[in-house]
């Protein structure tokens, strides 16, 4: 008996094969995400600054992102040469600073990332919110190097202070923390430089009204008794009788 191949409407939602068609559709959403997210990575480097120093591409930012005042960061350093090739051995002749707003800059011990070829960290915990600046110096491979970084927009971020990230409580940072103690602890002391200045004052006062009590109470007591005195004068000078005149 000859059996005659007649083809099969596949179901709804089912391509020929058995396979559903969903899971070409979800594959085609995965890859346009991807394409997407791949699209968006140059982006994620915005809180970084790239610039060209001589022969070589140095990218520079914070290690942690976003900075948060009082919390574990450092610098993150990519170098590379003119082909877009990893710099290894940088640390051994660059030297890197930092500084606060347009403070002193500090000296920091760079080194070189563990398995991570061309990149390189200093590590530090910024204490004040605000701008702050990484200043290289040194060579490259003989080259000079000379540059500065600062936070800003465009640049790489400020340090912030953890009260704009906390919730659902804004806690002071140690530093501002330690600030407002101080603040508080010299208007006591003024408070009380204050106090003991008035109550010295005080004492003055009252040291001169019994000065002046007294003296007004001698006065007042030599007064009397030269009166007194002026009295018994008197008394003693009048006359008891009249001279020559005897008993009748």
């Amino acid at each position: 008996m000859s059996v005659t191949r007649q083809s099969i409407a596949a179901p709804h939602g089912m391509a020929v094969g058995g396979r559903p068609q969903g899971i070409w559709r979800r594959l085609g959403l995965a890859v346009v995400l991807a394409a997407a997210l791949l699209g968006a990575l140059p982006g994620l480097a915005l809180a970084h600054e790239r610039r060209q120093i001589g022969p070589y591409t140095f990218v520079v930012g914070f290690l942690n992102e976003p900075a948060i005042q009082g919390q574990p960061n450092g610098l993150d350093l990519t170098i590379t040469d003119a082909k877009g090739n990893p710099v290894e051995g940088a640390e051994k002749t660059l030297k890197v600073a930092i500084a606060y707003g347009e403070g002193t800059p500090r000296e920091l011990p760079l080194r070189a990332r563990f398995g991570m070829k061309g990149k390189y960290t200093a590590d530090v915990i910024p204490t004040r919110a605000g701008s702050y600046s990484f200043i290289f110096s040194g060579s490259i491979n003989g080259q000079p190097i000379s540059a500065r970084f600062e936070s800003g927009p465009g640049r790489f971020n400020d340090v912030v202070s953890p009260e704009e990230l906390e919730f659902p409580e804004a806690v002071p940072a140690p530093a501002d923390l330690a600030g407002q103690v101080a603040a508080a602890r010299a208007a006591a002391e003024s408070a009380r430089q204050q106090a003991l200045l008035l109550g010295l004052g005080g004492i003055a006062l009252g040291l001169v009204g019994v000065i002046v009590g007294g003296a007004a109470l001698l006065t007042r007591s030599r007064g009397g008794v030269i009166a007194a005195d002026l009295g018994g004068a008197g008394l003693a000078a009048e006359p008891t009788g009249e001279p020559g005149h005897g008993a009748q």
